[in-house]
């Protein structure tokens, strides 16, 4: 029995040297071997160098998978004019396309050719901003060149293939716009209407009093409103603007209309809430998240948020201002819904706090973090005074 214990000890002794120097010990159980996923890059032209590297950063990664080429593949890559997209038919299968219109914004290659590689491999658009993310994709800065997966990405990878290796998030992913519902970005149709919703030709506004409404003071100010109606086409009123009167501290504009409306206006509370107060944005921006990208919608779209402390935004002007959620990282305002009202329900009442202004960093892609609006509880008395007194 000694000997057969000096012998144990003596092999974990040897066991522990070994792995200390590099060298692996077969056990009783092998490993499990990774399943290979390969793709096809002949049709992608001068991009067939980023997607090896691509496959090379992956392997180097990951240890349940790995990349490989060959002609066909379970991955077809192609090459248009469009954005760079993915369309996964399930985990290691699909195909992608590399887009111009990112590369031609100064987007780099290689980074774009493992995120897509990443969709493959099961992993969902995260629009952090952050480099440091694969998968924020586009809503990082165009210098972002990072086209290695963060450690919580590889793990995630290496989760999926670990496992029975038949589910995956399934679908078409786009780099600019990818898992974005088309709506305020990431909203819905509005469920009421809003009485108080004023549609400003390219901007959203509020009206805070029969002839007065609040919109933002970057918006042009128009010749004509619609109030009343969430379709800024039709219903409603259509009343002329009479003056504009800006606001000196924040983005912020009333605009004096022609003649009085009967629809009843938003009440302004004295305090928008405290952080975490729930609220409610409103408005006509584009539904998908970059300029440029579509049209404005018909029918004014909501989406329900909260707000956050005034450190989540940068430039904000803290006593002036509200720092508003973007929901689930990938929802918020976007071009159009300037001047738009975030309103509280307090007693099942819709209450307005907020007017939106802009971004809350800076980027220019919408919704990839949250939004600033104009805080019009702090300056209810200036709003007061300049309409002859808000409605009690």
């Amino acid at each position: 029995m000694v000997r057969r214990q000096l012998l144990r000890a003596f092999g974990a002794v040897l066991a522990a040297v070994l792995a200390a120097a590099g060298v692996q010990i077969a056990t009783g159980a092998p490993a499990a071997a990774a399943r290979t996923v390969y793709y096809d890059a002949s049709r992608a032209g001068e991009f067939r160098t980023n997607f090896d590297q691509a496959a090379q950063i992956w392997n180097s990664s990951v240890s349940n998978v790995r990349l490989a080429p060959r002609s066909p593949g379970n991955v077809t890559i192609y090459v248009d004019g469009g954005w760079p997209r993915a369309q996964v038919t399930g985990l290691g299968s699909g195909r992608i396309w590399m887009g111009w219109t990112a590369v031609n914004q100064g987007y780099d290659r290689t980074r774009i050719a493992s995120h897509e590689f990443g969709h493959i491999l099961g992993l969902p658009d995260r629009r952090t901003g952050l480099c440091s993310d694969l998968m924020s994709g586009s809503s990082a800065a165009v210098s972002c060149d990072n086209a290695y997966p963060s450690g919580a990405e590889a793990s995630r990878v290496d989760s999926l293939f670990a496992g029975s290796r038949t589910t995956s998030a399934t679908g078409t992913f786009t780099w600019a716009d990818a898992d974005i519902t088309p709506f305020v970005v990431g909203g819905r149709p509005a469920t009421e209407n809003y009485p108080w919703l004023v549609y400003t030709s390219g901007c959203t506004g509020t009206l805070i009093k029969s002839d007065w409404v609040v919109t933002a003071r970057h918006c042009p100010t128009p010749s004509s409103v619609r109030v009343g109606s969430v379709n800024r086409t039709s219903g409603g009123t259509v009343v002329g603007v009479r003056r504009a009167v800006n606001n000196p501290t924040i983005d912020v504009k009333l605009l004096q209309l022609s003649n009085a409306v009967s629809y009843a206006p938003a009440p302004i509370p004295m305090t928008s809430g405290e952080v975490g107060t729930a609220t409610r944005i409103i408005g006509w921006g584009l539904t998908c998240p970059f300029r440029g990208c579509g049209s404005a919608p018909t029918v004014a779209h909501e989406l329900d948020t909260s707000i956050l402390s005034d450190s989540r935004c940068i430039g904000i002007n803290g006593p002036y201002e509200i720092c508003t959620d973007n929901t689930n990282g990938d929802s918020g305002a976007c071009y159009g819904d300037s001047g738009g009202p975030q309103v509280r329900q307090i007693g099942g009442v819709w209450y307005l706090v907020g007017a939106t202004s802009r971004s809350g960093n800076n980027h220019p892609i919408c919704a990839t973090g949250p939004s600033i609006y104009g805080d019009l509880t702090s300056i209810r008395s200036w709003i007061d005074t300049r309409v002859g007194g808000l409605p009690a």
